[in-house]
């Protein structure tokens, strides 16, 4: 096997020519420079340094390590040294998936202030739809802002903020006068959205402890769509509060507590471990935190 520690001392006994130069350079005995230079003669079946008198010379394998040497060691070098990275001049695209749940309007509001800061930079944006963060899916994507109950040891995250759900109808819907009941929120009809899954699994085991299953009306794309719907029907939708007031005021509409208990539910801005210590990467998941940290925490 190659010995590639041998390769420093060599190139300086190439240059210096002399063992007790050598020795000094890299702060070492002189013997210890000795049984060294035995062991380079070894590694490379050469003498590389032969006495001529008073002095050395080098053989001919020796004259040509001292041409390849220094560009050699050179590059591994430059293994070592951390990745220097400047904003203004990076063209990465960097791909990051949101939960449904969160607002679309947090992609427009990061591309338009990356823009301004980094102008070669773009974003493909996509929706985060398999729920698992312990799949190969978190390594296919720079970072994901979502739901997370659990977190694997091998994703790295900043929790962004904590919501709660809320049941929203049409202002003239009956189930906007007085308390909005168990019983009353089981029979009317409901509104979903595709695609959101934890929510719907956990309304509808509490309605199923309590002998209900819900009536569907529609299942939409979108929150927007599905406000579309509530407001010319006397059907609810279960959604979190500051989707509600992102968009809430686009139409006629009237909010109820839920009538029973349900968690709130925290959102976090993740990444897999294989991006933690890339400089670009570090850079974009902090210049984008605070930005969606902060939007959403206004319309909460």
């Amino acid at each position: 096997m190659n010995n590639y520690k041998l390769l420093r001392p060599l190139l300086s006994l190439l240059q210096t020519r002399n063992l007790t130069e050598s020795a000094h350079e890299l702060n070492v005995t002189q013997s210890a420079m000795s049984r060294t230079l035995t062991k380079i003669r070894e590694a490379f079946d050469d003498p590389i340094l032969i006495r001529d008198g008073k002095h050395f010379i080098l053989s001919q394998r020796g004259e040509e390590l001292l041409l390849a040497l220094p560009n050699t060691l050179e590059s591994l070098d430059s293994f070592y040294i951390k990745k220097q990275f400047n904003p203004s001049e990076s063209s990465r695209q960097f791909k990051v998936a949101y939960t449904s749940f969160l607002s679309s309007s947090i992609s427009a509001m990061v591309c338009g202030r990356l823009s301004e800061v980094s102008p070669n930079v773009s974003v493909d944006s996509c929706l985060w739809q398999t729920g698992s963060l312990a799949g190969d899916d978190m390594q296919k994507v720079d970072l994901v802002a979502t739901l997370a109950d659990q977190i694997p040891e091998s994703i790295y995250g900043k929790k962004l903020f904590n919501d709660s759900y809320v049941v929203v109808m049409a202002r003239g819907n009956p189930l906007a006068d007085g308390k909005l009941t168990l019983k009353r929120y089981g029979n009317a009809k409901h509104v979903l959205v595709n695609s959101i899954t934890d929510i719907k699994l956990q309304v509808d085991e509490v309605l199923f402890e309590s002998g209900i299953e819900r009536k569907i009306l529609t299942q939409e794309a979108s929150f927007f769509s599905a406000m579309k719907v509530i407001v010319s029907t006397e059907a609810v939708m279960t959604l979190p509060r500051h989707i509600l007031n992102e968009y809430g005021h686009f139409f006629e509409l009237a909010e109820q507590p839920l009538p029973f208990s349900l968690d709130t539910h925290d959102y976090y801005l993740l990444w897999h471990a294989k991006y933690q210590n890339d400089p670009e990467h570090r850079w974009f998941r902090e210049f984008c935190f605070p930005l969606i940290q902060n939007y959403l925490q206004e319309v909460k």
